[in-house]
Formats: structure tokens, C-alpha cells, sequence
């Protein structure tokens, strides 16, 4: 059975960078982080979960309408390996209930699809998942190349200078939306050093576009 592809960096022939943002908790910050790419001209990549989709459809139709595409987070943030919330693992139907119905959430509201891209919670993947999730479509599992440890207390001035510090071409880094990280507040330094640093930012399809 065939298995998605998983990536934690993009081309590294190029000096482009792709940010992504989770967004799975609360509203937080997405308005601001919204302003500040607007501001900038960089488009970013947004994971979503169906729960916060419903939860948030005005700022769904801002990040849509931004044209920062939108890929799968699954429906309410459950591990699929169990392996970081000490849960069972879901069963491939409940894996697959999860994509579909984040998939038909977001389209709902957006009328775009999330697939081939899913950003699994916590980074819990096996080689199960994988097979579950090229299964319902989801070639790509997107992982990341940077975390900014904003979900995990991180400060501004912290995030700024580990994001800065394990830049490289082709860099997938993983921000946060929600209240409870500060990774909006560290974004506007954050464009402003790599651009300094002569990195360009793309969407995560650009970004695995050869």
C-alpha cells in the first residue's frame, strides 16, 4: 500500500523559506499575523482543524481570501499515533473520518481543498499513518525544518533568535496562532531578518516545487 511522502524541508538549491502557521486552539493573534504578512507581501501557509474552521469563519475567509493556502490539521487535533497525548491510536476509519471531515469543513467555507498537503498534530506520525493518510488523499505530510517553540513559552526576542539562528534554504518553520504563543508578536523582526539575510518566502508548494 502506498504511503504519503513526509517533508521537513523544502528545495535547498533556492534561498526561500516557507512559514506556516498552526491554528487549532483559539483565534489568538490570526488577525494580527494576517496584517503583518498583508503588510510584508508574504504568503504563508495556514494548518487548520475543521473544529476551528466552524469556530472561526471570518478569519478562515481573511486567510482564503489572503490566498495563503490552507492545508489539513484534521478535524479536532486528536494524535493520530496517540503517542504525545498518551491516547490510543486512532483506528484508520477514525483517521480517515478526521481528514474527511476537516477536508469537507474547510471546503465548505473556503470552496478550496487542503489536500494533497496534512500537518499531523504533534508531529505524531508511523508508517501507519502514512498509509492512512496517502489513503484519503494526502500524498504530502508536512512537518517542518524549524519550531519555534512559541506554543511551548518561548518569547518574542527567543523565537526571533532561534528562527534566525537555523535558517537555511528550503526552511519549513512551524508558528502558532493561538493566545497562548508568541509567534505573532516575533513575526514582523522575524520577515524583516531573513529578508536582511537575503531569504524570500514561499508557500509550502512552492517551496517542493523543484
Amino acid at each position: 500500500m502506498a504511503e504519503a511522502r513526509v517533508v521537513y524541508r523544502g528545495d535547498p538549491s533556492r534561498r526561500a523559506v516557507a512559514l506556516t502557521f498552526d491554528a487549532g486552539s483559539d483565534a489568538g493573534y490570526t488577525a494580527d499575523i494576517l496584517r503583518i504578512l498583508r503588510d510584508n507581501n508574504v504568503r504563508a501557509t495556514f494548518g487548520v482543524t475543521g473544529v476551528w474552521a466552524e469556530q472561526n469563519r471570518d478569519l478562515l475567509f481573511a486567510v482564503a481570501a489572503d490566498g495563503h493556502p490552507i492545508i489539513n490539521h484534521t478535524y479536532d487535533h486528536r494524535s493520530f499515533t496517540g503517542v504525545s497525548t498518551g491516547d490510543p491510536p486512532l483506528t484508520p476509519d477514525e483517521r480517515a473520518l478526521e481528514l474527511s471531515r476537516a477536508e469537507v469543513t474547510v471546503y465548505r467555507y473556503t470552496s478550496r481543498s487542503t489536500k494533497p498537503y496534512f500537518r499531523p498534530p504533534y508531529g505524531d506520525i508511523d508508517a501507519g499513518v502514512l498509509r492512512d493518510a496517502a489513503a484519503s488523499g494526502y500524498g504530502t505530510v508536512v512537518m517542518w525544518t524549524v519550531d519555534t517553540l512559541g506554543w511551548n513559552g518561548a518569547t518574542a526576542a527567543q523565537i526571533l533568535q532561534r528562527s534566525r539562528g537555523l535558517a537555511e534554504p528550503g526552511a519549513i518553520y512551524v508558528m502558532h496562532v493561538g493566545s497562548d504563543s508568541q509567534d505573532a508578536a516575533a513575526l514582523q523582526p522575524l520577515i524583516d531578518a531573513l529578508r536582511a539575510d537575503n531569504y524570500t518566502f514561499e508557500t509550502i508548494d512552492e517551496l517542493l516545487t523543484p
